[in-house]
This record gives C-alpha cells, structure tokens and sequence, in this order.
C-alpha cells in the first residue's frame, strides 16, 4: 500500500494506493520479524517497551516506544485501508508519483499488523537516476533495465496492533503522522491553561516566544503530562529559586512570570521541573527525559 499525504491550513488528508505483491511475502515477513526480533549482529531485537511522550528521547537500540494508534493519523490511514484503499489497484507507475510511504497489512483470520515504512524525501519519478546497475554471471556484464523498480529500506519504523503502535524510529514516525500539528493544536490548550492559572502575564508573547519551534512545543506539551502547573506551592518554590540564582525570568505586579523570547527556554525547563544538580560533579544541569531512580 503507497500513502500520499497533502497538507492545507495544518490540516493534512491521506490516499491510500493499493497494489497487489508478487513473490514479496517473504521478504516483508522478514523485515517485520527484524522489526521485533532484530538481526544478529545488525540490529537489535525489542526487550524494553517505554511510553512515547512528547519529550521522549531517542530510542536505545534494544527499546521501542509505545503510543496509542488513535492519538495520530494512522488510525485514518488504517480505516482508508480496511475500506479497500481509495480506488482501484494501481496499474500505471505515474500514480505512486510524490508517495509518502509504504504501509504493509499482515493479516490472518484474527488478527492484522499494519506496518509503515517512510519513503526518504517522498518518491519523485521525476528524479533521474545517476547509478546504473549490472549483473555479472558466467563472465559476462548486463546492464539491468530500473525503468519501474522501487527502493525499499527493508526496515518498518513502526508497527501498529490493536490500539497500540511500536516504535523503532522516532523520527520517522514523528516525520510521518502529523506530530507538529497536534503540537500546535496542543500549544494553544496549554497557554490558556497557564493564562487560567494565573502564571503568565499574557497569552499572546507566549504563543509568539514559542512559535512553531519542535523543542519548545514539546517542552510545552509536555507540561500537560506533569501538570505541575496547577500546584500553587510549585509555582512559589519555582519562583523562589528563580531569585534564589538571579535567573533572568522576571514577574509583573501580580505576580505572573513575564515571558519573552529570550526566556521561554528556561521557563519551559522550570515549569517542567527538568533542571538539576548533579550528584557527582556537582554541576547545575537541564534535562529533557528522566526517569524515576527507585530503589530495589
């Protein structure tokens, strides 16, 4: 199945070309058990499952991240092939013309996978080829005609079962599903959230010291999840420690942090509480992913 994606006011609509596979199977059965169960000495099987989130950091090589098919567009995707695609099976080449991606259905009698591939760059028939291909058997060269071959990385970026989808490439799956938009949908939630709250001295210079920048949504985005914001005794002892180091974020008269684009940086680590003293160095440090250290 090829996807072609067309995007408008943020908004972006998918369709799905179908076509039939012929002496495929095996090869895309095992580019999804290399999904999972890895390639000695290529790539690593999955033995850790950890929640994606707005700031969730690259995955190991060994972890995949977990998210909810619903929570992005490939849930569309999967309804457009459940309905049978958009239109007939493709027959000329023209028509996969600017295809995003390839989603592969595995499918039995109970049970279907469904996994995306991102095409790097889209596929651009238009792009010449500067490589020519050739064979060689029993002391001979011959050139191999790629007039309608097509490239596959041999690798799924993420798998969907059920309500859940299996991540190996994080940036192909945030590339391919719309994650800026929902960021953005999410940005304009939280800033009134925090207007609401009474932290911020206005809602329109942190919508504009944010901007569309990824890291600074998602830093935003992710106070969503703490929702620290709504403890007032956080909000006091995050101010007190903005003085306590003469950190530049300063408040107006009632008492709402005044934010700029030079400061929306710190703000979003401080609201997030993400900046720390190291115990061994000693040193003050920002981080965007942490985890819990419990004692076992």
């Amino acid at each position: 199945m090829g996807c072609q994606k067309r995007t408008n006011a943020g908004q972006s609509t998918y369709k799905a070309l179908h076509a039939s596979i012929d002496g495929l199977d095996l090869d895309l059965v095992a580019t999804l058990r290399k999904f999972f169960l890895g390639v000695e000495n290529h790539v690593e099987p999955i033995r850790e499952l950890s929640a994606y989130s707005a700031l969730t950091v690259d995955t190991d090589e060994d972890r995949a991240l977990v998210h909810s098919t619903n929570a992005t567009d490939f849930s569309s995707i999967i309804e457009k092939i459940r309905l049978g695609a958009d239109n007939d099976p493709v027959k000329e080449m023209q028509e996969f013309h600017n295809a995003w991606a390839l989603v592969v259905e595995f499918s039995d009698e109970e049970h279907q996978l469904y996994a995306f591939s991102k095409i790097k760059g889209g596929w651009n028939l238009k792009r010449a080829s500067t490589i020519s291909s050739w064979t060689f058997a029993d002391g001979d060269f011959k050139k191999i005609e790629l007039g309608n071959t097509f490239s596959f990385r041999d690798y799924f970026d993420f798998v969907s079962y059920g309500e859940d989808v299996f991540i190996r490439d994080k940036a192909n799956y945030e590339l391919g599903l719309n994650i800026r938009e929902g960021l953005e949908l999410k940005r304009d939630v939280l800033v009134s959230a925090l207007a609401k709250h009474g932290i911020i001295a206005s809602v329109d210079d942190l919508k504009v010291a944010i901007g569309t920048n990824k890291t600074l949504l998602r830093r935003l985005v992710s106070a969503e999840e703490t929702r620290y914001f709504e403890d007032q005794q956080f909000i006091e002892d995050m101010k007190a420690i903005i003085a306590e180091h003469q950190w530049r974020l300063d408040v107006d008269v009632d008492g709402k942090f005044v934010i700029d684009e030079n400061n929306i940086d710190l703000f979003l680590k401080l609201i997030n509480d993400k900046r720390f003293i190291s115990l061994i160095k000693k040193q003050m440090v920002d981080a965007d992913s942490v985890e819990l250290v419990v004692d076992t």
